[in-house]
């Protein structure tokens, strides 16, 4: 999120405060563990929600482990989280990815191999992208530029649950898709809007078809669907883990990009 790092990182640091002061299920993890591991898809550097996480499981007992296809960095594996095939069963106490989630390719090999990496009791810690930096669309317009070639955003998760609980987030993204700011260009965020586009935009009546909060999950599956990427459904995600805990932030206007981010922490099934 460049320039927006240090409000992205203090609201997933709290919200993960949040979690482990309600549970505590972060240090027990740790406590079932002989030496817990902490491992880190795609990332190669300590942030601090990385660092709170580590100190709740144990401190610098802990085994911090990298995983990055694309980071060359000292201690980085080079394993690819769409391809984890090779990473050892109950392996790790802790899982996290955080800002990637939404380049997974197959969401259901993805949650089953996280399933089958995390030791009984461990947990996956994974944050879902909502909207995108430059223009207010459902259809994950981004991509990133990794060795001369460009990754396209592929996959998000929603369920009605947390599109209720975090009713105020997401209808600020919502008022937005409704009626983008004036000065937003949609088709070409790197393009400005000419002053006469802007001003009609500002004197226009509202959009007829709005979209609801109701409808935002039917909505968003549509605009994925037809873009040929993925919505992660509840019932997917529940053939591998139980949703124990859940927290979103919109991040505009104090970015101004149209970022909305659903942390959610997840225990696999069957424990």
């Amino acid at each position: 999120m460049g320039v927006s790092d240090p409000h992205y990182f203090a609201w997933l640091t709290g919200a993960l405060r949040r979690f482990e002061r309600e549970s505590g299920e972060i240090s027990a993890a740790g406590a079932a563990s002989d030496g817990a591991e902490l491992w880190i898809l795609a990332g190669a550097r300590i942030n601090p929600s990385i660092d709170f996480v580590r100190q709740a499981l144990g401190g610098e007992r802990v085994r911090l482990r990298w995983l990055d296809r694309f980071d060359r960095g000292p201690g980085v594996s080079a394993v690819d989280f769409n391809s984890m095939g090779a990473l050892p069963a109950s392996a790790c106490d802790v899982l996290v990815m955080t800002r990637a989630s939404y380049m997974i390719g197959d969401p259901g090999a993805f949650l089953a191999d996280a399933r089958r990496i995390l030791r009984p009791g461990g947990l996956l810690i994974i944050d879902w992208l909502h909207g995108s930096a430059d223009a207010p669309r459902l259809d994950l317009p981004g991509h990133h530029d990794y060795e001369g070639r460009p990754y396209p955003f592929l996959t998000t998760y929603a369920d009605a649950e947390s599109v209720a609980e975090f009713a105020a987030e997401f209808e600020a993204l919502i008022r937005h898709v409704n009626r983008p700011p004036a000065w937003v260009n949609l088709e070409r965020p790197e393009a400005p809007v000419p002053w006469p586009v802007r001003l009609g935009r500002m004197l226009a009546p509202p959009p007829r078809g709005l979209l609801t909060r109701d409808a935002y999950v039917g909505a968003l599956r549509a605009a994925l669907d037809r873009a040929g990427k993925h919505l992660v459904e509840p019932d997917a995600l529940a053939a591998h883990f139980k949703v124990v805990f859940r927290d979103a932030r919109y991040f505009y206007p104090l970015t101004r990009k149209f970022h909305l981010h659903l942390l959610t922490v997840l225990r696999p099934v069957g424990e």
